[in-house]
């Protein structure tokens, strides 16, 4: 007489327990929900795009920004350092949607390798008759729920810093577009103004002679090279408020003012220190004057304590980015630029 065997699904029937196609249901609602436990804002199976495309808003801006520039007589560093601030922004958020589909992908391919394995049992814990194969099945689910716990949590974490990145983009570039807004906004007073003072060559360095170079000063010049313009201001600053330990203007190979002239640093303090409280009071009131006479002395911009003010534009100080010391964020010296 043939001896019947059963099923390995009659099998469970018989003992309570679920078959592999009741395994697989059961991992299968698992599977949906680690895919749900973490929301996805984008098409399936695509990284999230960047809100508001900021790609290709950065671009329209940054013709923006040249043409302004052009128009301004260059030097518009406070939107330089914004257009900067927005494109670290933009590639940070890109790169952490691509590290979240990553890490979303990962997850899923696990989800469906446990599924196709029919290795999650969390229906068999309350249907097994065997306390061994119960206890068996518990230690694999106990691992499993860690090992994609921790993935989820991983996944849950690159979820909030991309959405937070990809808010911080749309925040700069935000920025960048009011501000080349505003520089609009004051084109009929930049032209009278930069028709009032008329450009002046770059200088090319020296130690001496005129317009460049300056005599009879109450602090030590380096870089004592300079357009007349800044010669002026500079004599009107030191008069007033001078000596400075020191005040450096010329820079051979600075892509900006000081290397062709333009610029000075009013030093408060030297060797890279923070300026005690008094020298920064002094550096506040230099700083007010320049601002004070910018339209009849031809300032074109002032930078002191991480804080932008430009001529040009129609607003107060701006706050810079961080630039990683106290020197380059002008913490101990104001930074002088003219038309």
């Amino acid at each position: 007489m043939a001896v019947h065997d059963p099923t390995g699904d009659e099998r469970a029937r018989r003992s309570g327990r679920p078959g592999s196609a009741s395994r697989r249901a059961a991992t299968l609602v698992l599977a949906a929900a680690m895919a749900a436990a973490v929301p996805f804002s984008g098409t399936a199976g695509a990284a999230p795009a960047a809100p508001k495309d900021s790609e290709k808003e950065l671009a329209a801006l940054n013709k923006r920004a040249a043409e302004l520039a052009k128009e301004y007589r260059g030097g518009l560093v406070a939107l330089d350092e914004a257009k900067k601030a927005a494109r670290r922004a933009a590639d940070e958020a890109e790169r952490l949607d691509r590290e979240l589909q990553d890490t979303r992908e990962a997850v899923g391919r696990l989800a469906a390798a446990s599924y196709m394995r029919g290795r999650l049992e969390p229906v068999t814990l309350f249907a097994a008759s065997d306390p061994a194969a119960m206890m068996r099945d518990a230690a694999l689910l106990e691992y499993l729920r860690i090992d994609n716990g921790r993935r989820l949590q991983d996944l849950q974490r690159l979820s909030a810093q991309a959405a937070q990145a990809r808010r911080t983009a749309d925040a700069k570039v935000e920025e960048v577009r009011e501000q080349i807004e505003d520089l609009d906004r004051q084109r009929d007073r930049v032209k009278k103004l930069l028709a009032k003072h008329k450009p002046q060559a770059p200088v090319t360095g020296g130690s001496g002679g005129r317009p460049d170079g300056v005599t009879g000063t109450k602090s030590t010049i380096i870089g004592n090279s300079m357009t007349s313009r800044m010669r002026q201001v500079l004599l009107a600053i030191d008069g007033r408020f001078g000596p400075f330990p020191a005040i450096g203007c010329y820079r051979a190979g600075d892509p900006q003012d000081h290397g062709t002239g333009h610029a000075c640093d009013f030093m408060e303090s030297t060797g890279g220190r923070m300026p005690s409280a008094s020298a920064q009071a002094h550096g506040d009131a230099v700083a007010q004057y320049a601002i004070d006479n910018a339209s009849s002395l031809g300032v074109k911009y002032v930078i002191w304590r991480q804080r932008i003010w430009d001529v040009r534009s129609g607003g107060g100080w701006r706050t810079m980015e961080d630039r990683g010391s106290i020197t380059a964020n002008h913490y101990d010296h104001v930074h002088i630029s003219v038309l």
